[in-house]
């Protein structure tokens, strides 16, 4: 009996072996994270091992065999991670499950423990490799091992206590000891590869130093401690144009570095000597022979004496010149292309802008077709109506009067239509004309009052006008005619948008603008103006409702005759409105502003006289 278990302890420990010659020749030295596939390949190599040594067991109790699977698979879940080991795991779990037995569920759980501690060992001490790896490894045995004592419940009653007596001391002396055994030798391969990986890279470094050092495109220079040149290689030579009893002995900054980099690059040369220390990749300007700049990239180190004393630096520089130059060439043709797609950017604003200004002034002109055929359609109908209608015989006096009535209220309505078509197409024709002459423009403001009084007064609504300058000041040289037609439109449009309160109407006198100005308004308490429409209302056709269902009557052209008459005039043309209550639904107001350039030089005269 003790022979066949020290044979399967002998057999299991070169297995255990083999187990690391895997981890040594396949996984480590393949640098990287490893694919699916490699895993998978590693995982069916775990499973054979773990499979060859249940095959190889020893029997302490009667019924129950022991192997070293659960040193295998924890070790395995710590260094080769969840895939291979799951792997194993299920491998000798099935292969434990064919061999049955009394302790089938006890070598069940044993795999499952075991694989499952080195897990979760390797996920919750992820840096366990930097610290004390002997007893990380000893504690990973241990706690693996006591595990697999705690399994013996898995045994019939009667057989749990007898397994204890015979399996505790192996599992705590020979098993907890041979997992902390592989594990160190197997971290002993890891740091093993690493050294020779990095004596690997160490001695591919120096062959790439040496070919860079005997490299013709790579200046060499040795500095003493004043900045005076103690060697230099041909290259430098070569592409400066000067011989080499030019150069050596010289001041390498008086002799090599333009003027206006010179006191930055001694002052850094100075603190590297004061701090035993220089920069290590700069790069700066020098100038040939001929006075051409060329661009160096330096790598510099101190030189210093056994004692620590620095005796100067050894420098190695690359010629980017080329490089600058095709980096400037390349910043200025990404300029001109930055500066042309730019143009082409505002070229392509400007087309769907003018596209959308297209499909904008197409619709608008639909719409104002539409509202032309609505607008003069319905006075036509009445007079055309009416006209039917004072054929009759019998009709009364009063019935007559009426209708004769409609038709000449349908007849102005069609002619102010007709009016304001031949106005806009005149302002877009070109063909208007400034007519100035000097006028009152309080005898005008209250000629408008007369006008529309008695309109207003029916319709229960407040009317009144405000006149700042006296007589004496009030004669202003303009186009009355197109003033007095602006100050119309506004009235006109304030009394079709209100329905009760007020309108107001005059003229104040800014002398603070440059020229002074007269400010006209217009200031109702109508429906107010939606700030969206602001701008829209001044447009041609535009009204605050383009839909023929609208309650009030109108072309669209009133706002914008106005705005051409008065920026004719030199003049602007705005509307300021409450907001608040139109948004709310409730009351609002409008006030319509207008100026005209206004000459206090010319009326002082006109007062004089």
């Amino acid at each position: 009996m003790k022979e066949s278990i020290l044979i399967g302890l002998l057999q299991n420990a070169a297995l255990l072996i083999a187990f690391s010659m895997l981890y040594q020749n396949f996984w480590i030295k393949h640098e990287g994270p490893k694919n699916i596939f490699e895993k998978i390949i590693v995982g069916l190599v775990l499973s054979s091992i773990g499979i060859i040594l249940m095959s190889t067991p020893w029997m302490m109790v009667p019924g129950i065999s022991f192997d070293m699977r659960s040193v295998l698979l924890s070790v395995s879940g710590l260094f080769f991670g969840p895939i291979p080991t799951v792997i194993a795991m299920l491998a000798t779990g099935f292969v434990r499950l064919s061999i049955g037995g009394v302790g089938l569920w006890m070598g069940l759980a044993v795999i499952l423990f075991s694989g499952s501690i080195g897990l979760l060992w390797r996920k919750f001490r992820p840096n366990w490799k930097s610290n004390n790896y002997y007893m990380e490894l000893l504690g990973l045995g241990l706690v693996v091992h006591i595990s697999m004592s705690a399994t013996t419940i898995f045994l019939p009653t009667d057989m749990i206590l007898p397994a204890l007596k015979v399996i505790a001391i192996p599992l705590i002396f020979i098993y907890s000891p041979v997992t902390m055994l592989l594990g160190i030798l197997m971290v002993n391969q890891y740091k093993n590869w690493q050294n020779e990986l990095a004596r690997l890279k160490l001695q591919e470094s120096e062959r790439r130093f040496s070919q860079i050092l005997e490299s013709g495109n790579v200046l060499s220079l040795l500095l003493n401690n004043d900045g005076t040149i103690n060697f230099c290689n041909d290259y430098l030579l070569e592409i400066t144009g000067y011989e080499r009893r030019e150069v050596l002995g010289k001041n390498w900054f008086e002799g090599f570095v333009p003027f206006d980099e010179r006191a930055k690059l001694k002052q850094l040369f100075s603190n590297g000597m004061i701090n035993k220390k220089f920069s290590i990749n700069f790069e700066n300007r020098i100038l040939t022979k001929e006075g051409e700049e060329l661009y160096i990239l330096w790598y510099n180190i101190a030189l210093k004496s056994d004692t620590g004393e620095v005796l100067g630096t050894a420098s190695i520089g690359v010629n980017v010149t080329d490089s600058k130059r095709h980096e400037k060439n390349l910043e200025e043709k990404n300029a001109e292309i930055e500066a042309q797609n730019e143009e082409y950017r505002k070229i392509n604003q400007e087309l769907l802008k003018a596209k959308e200004h297209a499909e904008e002034s197409d619709r608008l002109k639909s719409a104002f077709l539409a509202n032309m055929s609505h607008e003069i359609r319905t006075p036509m109908n009445s007079i055309l109506g009416f006209s039917d209608l004072l054929k009759e015989s019998k009709l009364t006096s009063e019935k007559q009067h009426r209708y004769i009535d409609v038709i000449e209220h349908s007849g102005k309505r069609m002619l102010n239509i007709i009016n304001d078509i031949i106005t806009i197409s005149e302002i877009e024709s070109g063909i208007v004309d400034i007519h100035n002459s000097e006028f009152n423009i309080n005898e005008q403001i209250e000629s408008i009052y007369a006008s529309f009084k008695e309109e207003i007064a029916q319709n229960g609504i407040n009317f009144s006008y405000l006149n700042t300058l006296p007589d004496s000041e009030a004669i202003i040289k303009s186009d009355g005619e197109k003033i007095y037609a602006v100050l119309v439109n506004l009235v006109k449009n304030a009394i079709k948008f209100t329905n009760h309160g007020a309108i107001e109407f005059g003229y104040n006198l800014k002398k603070d603008s440059e020229p002074a100005e007269l400010e006209f308004f217009v200031k109702d308490t109508g429906e107010g103006i939606r700030q969206e429409q602001k701008e829209l209302i001044f447009e041609r056709f535009r009204q605050g409702s383009e839909s023929l269902t609208r309650n009030y009557e109108g072309a669209g052209l009133g706002l914008a005759i106005s705005k051409a008459f008065v920026e004719m005039l030199g003049g602007k043309i705005w509307v300021e409105s409450d907001e608040e209550n139109t948004a709310s639904g409730k009351d609002g107001s409008a006030t319509f502003y207008f100026t005209i350039p206004y000459d206090i030089k010319l009326n002082k005269k006109n007062s004089d006289e």
